[in-house]
């Protein structure tokens, strides 16, 4: 899902506003820091789990609040079924049931039991770069929604740049990277983003770079001007979409902690 979402589960799940803050802050720093190094990366799941057991035992002062990588995964697992695949994570589907996400005990990370049954009540099978470009328009609408509703988000978005710093050590010893390097790559992809500002500003940038992903890996120009016309004046559209997620998340998050 996209980052003002991600601001959004947790606060569907967390209202203590220091804690609020800083888990919100570490689940966009899992989109932000996969940027962090050029070579393949691993899958997302994978590694948003491998950094949740890292930060348990290596930076324990900092539990519970990295549970908000798993939170993070039950929205990125719901965004896939519902929205469909991009080509990007199209091997996730056939490999998410066959990967081991912990050798050392799979009740750990229950994220295969929390995939197939969302998978039978959400799971939506998109055929072609066209349904999966309608789902990311469905996933800006999302974002929209959150904008004009909730707009504590971009309080919490804004602050995080400065919050990430808390975050920093665990993230540099996991990626074997120097400070500054995670400082800079948070601060790259946060910029990308708006923060706080105008909310057209922030739609055209959203449909740019869907405009960009159409053409890169669909080899599809998508009607940009039509797209932003569709969105921005439609707020009774973008509510339905929002809180339909919000109900499946909550059920999808509830699901995790019982298991």
């Amino acid at each position: 899902m996209l980052p003002r979402r991600h601001i959004l589960d947790i606060w569907e799940l967390i209202k203590d506003e220091d804690d609020l803050v800083s888990m919100a802050t570490i689940s966009l720093a899992l989109d932000a820091v996969k940027h962090i190094n050029s070579e393949p990366k691993k899958d997302h799941f994978v590694e948003a789990l491998e950094l949740n057991e890292f930060i348990c035992y290596m930076f324990p002062g900092k539990r519970p609040r990295n549970r908000a990588l798993l939170f993070h995964i039950v929205s990125d697992l719901l965004g896939l079924l519902i929205y469909g695949v991009p080509k990007t994570r199209k091997y996730t589907i056939n490999n998410i049931e066959t990967i081991n996400y912990s050798l050392k005990n799979m009740t750990v990370y229950p994220i295969i039991e929390v995939w197939n049954a969302m998978k039978s009540k959400v799971y939506k099978k998109k055929h072609g770069g066209g349904s999966i470009i309608e789902g990311f328009v469905k996933k800006i609408r999302i974002e929209m929604d959150t904008i004009n509703r909730y707009p504590f988000v971009e309080d919490i978005f804004a602050a995080s740049k400065d919050r990430i710093k808390e975050w920093i050590p665990a993230l540099a010893s996991y990626y074997d990277k120097s400070k500054r390097i995670v400082q800079s790559t948070y601060d790259t992809w946060w910029s990308l983003w708006l923060p706080g500002g105008d909310r057209e500003k922030i739609l055209t940038a959203m449909v740019d770079r869907l405009s960009k992903q159409a053409e890169r890996d669909f080899e599809t120009t998508i009607d940009k001007e039509k797209i932003f016309a569709s969105i921005m004046p439609d707020a009774a559209a973008n509510k339905r979409e929002n809180e339909q997620f919000s109900r499946w998340f909550r059920e999808g998050v509830d699901l995790l902690l019982k298991i």
